[in-house]
């Protein structure tokens, strides 16, 4: 259990219309999202939108359900938020007599009670990069995608170790033992990576902004928490570049049977 200074951290859940224009477009562009869930938040002290994600520690994943035939998209920060604002918004939301069209929890409560060695279900949307260091390279100094599965499971392997230079990651991804074909014992994570393709975005603040474009990949795994400071560190910060753009939400859950 975590020994270290308790931090409110809050959870939020949003039922969005799938069928809705600004939703559509907000999925093609999800920094455009972005600019829409920032609206629960105060404004920064600098009063920079981009400075206020940072302030506020604002994660967000979208992720599309066929079963219910809606958007979820979940949104942690540090600060509670106020969704009422989506209210005035036309067939933004979806209409659920099931579920509430959005609500927030917090969750650090529940957090602190991770313990060293437990063993996580997570999901993660991330984009795994690299920088590139060869000195006769074009490229030298820039960041680069990692497009093989291979490498996106190595990169959040390190990203467990370290989450950025300096400050632990706080787990490692489970491995399991397998025999191959000639006996020989082999070391599988349990992780798997889907790439979900390229997506671009134009971040503006004060003109008209630049396109940017990210390889987005969805990992679902298990891992097991090896520094539970430093891991809840890594819940709050998230994982890799981006986080702007919707990748670096780490959500975790309790390992099933």
């Amino acid at each position: 259990m975590t020994t270290g200074p308790i931090t409110p951290l809050y959870l939020s859940r949003l039922l969005l219309n799938p069928r809705s224009r600004q939703v559509i477009s907000e999925l093609a562009e999800p920094y455009e999202m972005h600019r829409t869930l920032m609206r629960a938040f105060p404004r920064a002290t600098d009063d920079i939108q981009s400075k206020a994600r940072g302030e506020f520690g604002v994660l967000f994943r979208a992720d599309v359900d066929d079963l219910q035939g809606a958007v979820k998209v979940y949104v942690q920060s540090c600060i509670e938020p106020n969704w009422s604002f989506l209210d005035e918004f036309n067939d933004y939301l979806c209409a659920n007599t099931e579920i509430p069209e959005y609500e927030c929890k917090e969750i650090m409560s529940a957090y602190r009670e991770i313990q060293d060695g437990q063993a996580l279900s997570f999901r993660l949307r991330a984009n795994p990069t690299k920088r590139v260091a060869k000195q006769d390279d074009p490229m030298k100094g820039k960041r680069v995608e990692l497009t093989h599965a291979d490498e996106q499971i190595d990169w959040l392997i390190r990203k467990g170790r370290e989450r950025e230079t300096g400050k632990l990651g706080g787990f490692e991804v489970l491995i399991k033992k397998v025999n191959d074909v000639h006996g020989e014992e082999r070391k599988i994570p349990r992780v798997n990576a889907y790439s979900e393709g390229k997506q671009k975005g134009r971040k503006r603040e004060a003109g008209p902004g630049h396109t940017m474009t990210h390889l987005a990949v969805l990992f679902d795994g298990l891992l097991r928490v090896t520094d539970t400071d430093a891991f809840l560190e890594s819940l709050a910060r998230g994982i890799g570049p981006g986080k702007a753009f919707g990748f670096g939400l780490l959500s975790i859950a309790p390992v099933r049977p």
